[in-house]
C-alpha cells in the first residue's frame, strides 16, 4: 500500500470510530434516560446493566455506522481540500479512482463486518438483551398485549395462529405444517386452540392430515385433545417473535420463502422476499453510499469541514433511506418486482457516485 494511500486511510478510519463512538455513547445515554425509572423500579445491579448495553452494540452498529462512515469520509477528504492536499496529489498524477481506492476498500471492510454481525451476532446478541429486560427490567409478561397473525416456527414445526394471548397462555386458531429432514410438508394440524399448562402444550379439536412427500393426502384424524411438541413456553414465544420478526438471518428467511411456496401465500412471500434482499442491501450500505458521495466530497472546499460534513452526511443518509423506504413500498403494493425494491437506493447512489467520479476533471 503507498503512503498516500495508508495517510487517507488512517485518517478516514480514525475519523469513523470517532464518529461511531459518539453515536453509540448518545444511544446510550437517551437509552438509559428512557429506562430510568424501571431500571431505579427493578434495581437492576449495575453489570447486568453492563451486559445489557454491550449486547446491544450490534444493534445500534446496524444503524448508526453507515453514518458514521459517511460522516467520517465527508470530513477526511474536506480536510484534504481544505488544506490543498487533493490539489497536490492530483498534480503528482494521482487519479480520482486511485485517490478513492481506499476509502472503497474500507467502506467495503465495514461493509463485510456489518454482514457478518447482521447473520452471526444480531440475533444471539438481541435474545440476550431482551431476556435482560424481560427479567430485570420490564418484568411484566401480563402486560403484553394480544398479538394477531402470530407466526413461528420451533424445529420442524411451522405455527401460523391467529392470536396469541401471553396473559391467558394461549393461540387460538392454529395451523401447524410439519416438515421432513428434506423439507417436504409430511402433517397439517389444524387445532381449535392450544395451551399451555403444566410445562407443555396441549391442543384442542385437532384435525390432522398425513401427506406423502409429492403432497398428496395420505391419511386425516380428528381428536379431541393432542400434545404438542413445542419447546418454548409463551414467554419464550413473545420473546421469540419480537427478535425474530427483525434479527432472523438470511438462512431462516430462505427456508420460510421454500416454505410459502409449497403453501402458496403470494402476499407473504412477497413480503419475505422484499425481507431478503433488504437483509442483504442493509451492510453494504457503506459502500453505496461512500460510492454515491465520493463526487461531492472531493469538492468541499468550507473551512467548516466538520459543521459542513455532518449535515452534508445526515442530509445524503436521509436521502438514501427515503429511496430506499419509498422503493419497499413500492414493491410490498407490487408496482415494481419484489426482489428488485431493495436495491433501487443502492443502485440510484451507485449510478450517481459512478457518473460524478467520471465527469471530475
Amino acid at each position: 500500500m503507498r503512503i498516500l494511500d495508508r495517510y487517507t486511510l488512517k485518517n478516514a478510519a480514525l475519523g469513523y470510530f470517532f464518529v461511531l463512538a459518539i453515536f453509540i455513547g448518545l444511544f446510550f445515554l437517551v437509552d438509559t434516560f428512557s429506562n430510568l425509572s424501571d431500571i431505579l423500579k427493578s434495581k437492576t445491579p449495575p453489570l447486568i446493566l453492563a451486559r445489557y448495553y454491550l449486547g446491544m452494540i450490534p444493534w445500534i452498529f446496524k444503524w448508526v455506522s453507515p453514518f458514521a462512515i459517511l460522516i467520517s469520509m465527508l470530513y477526511t477528504l474536506g480536510e484534504l481540500n481544505r488544506s490543498n492536499e487533493i490539489v497536490g496529489m492530483r498534480s503528482a498524477g494521482v487519479s480520482i479512482i486511485a485517490l478513492s481506492m481506499p476509502l472503497i476498500l474500507f467502506s467495503l471492510i465495514i461493509s463485510f463486518l456489518g454482514f457478518y454481525l447482521q447473520e452471526e451476532v444480531l440475533i444471539n446478541s438481541q435474545k440476550k438483551v431482551e431476556e435482560i429486560k424481560r427479567r430485570f427490567i420490564k418484568k411484566n409478561l401480563e402486560e403484553s398485549s394480544l398479538e394477531r397473525n402470530f407466526k413461528f416456527a420451533s424445529g420442524n414445526l411451522i405455527f401460523f395462529a391467529l392470536e396469541f394471548s401471553p396473559k391467558e397462555k394461549t393461540l387460538t386458531d392454529v395451523a401447524i405444517f410439519q416438515e421432513d429432514e428434506h423439507g417436504n410438508f409430511i402433517k397439517e394440524m389444524i387445532c381449535k386452540d392450544i395451551t399451555y399448562q403444566d410445562q407443555k402444550w396441549v391442543a384442542n379439536l385437532v384435525k390432522e392430515n398425513l401427506f406423502d412427500k409429492n403432497g398428496l393426502r395420505i391419511d386425516s384424524q380428528t381428536l379431541a385433545k393432542k400434545e404438542i411438541a413445542l419447546a418454548e413456553n409463551p414467554q419464550e414465544l413473545l420473546l421469540k417473535k419480537s427478535i425474530l420478526l427483525e434479527f432472523r438471518p438470511l438462512k431462516d428467511l430462505k427456508r420460510e420463502i421454500r416454505q410459502l411456496k409449497k403453501i402458496g401465500s403470494q402476499e407473504k412471500l412477497k413480503e419475505m422476499i422484499i425481507q431478503y434482499n433488504q437483509k442483504l442491501a442493509d451492510p453494504f450500505s457503506h459502500f453505496f453510499l461512500i460510492i454515491g458521495i465520493l463526487p461531492f466530497a472531493l469538492e468541499i472546499k468550507k473551512r467548516k469541514v466538520g459543521l459542513t460534513s455532518l449535515g452534508v452526511g445526515f442530509i445524503f443518509g436521509f436521502i438514501y433511506y427515503f429511496i430506499a423506504s419509498f422503493s419497499i413500498a413500492l414493491g410490498k403494493s407490487g408496482i415494481i418486482l419484489a426482489f428488485l425494491s431493495p436495491w433501487m437506493a443502492p443502485l440510484f447512489f451507485l449510478t450517481i457516485g459512478i457518473t460524478g467520479l467520471a465527469l471530475i476533471r
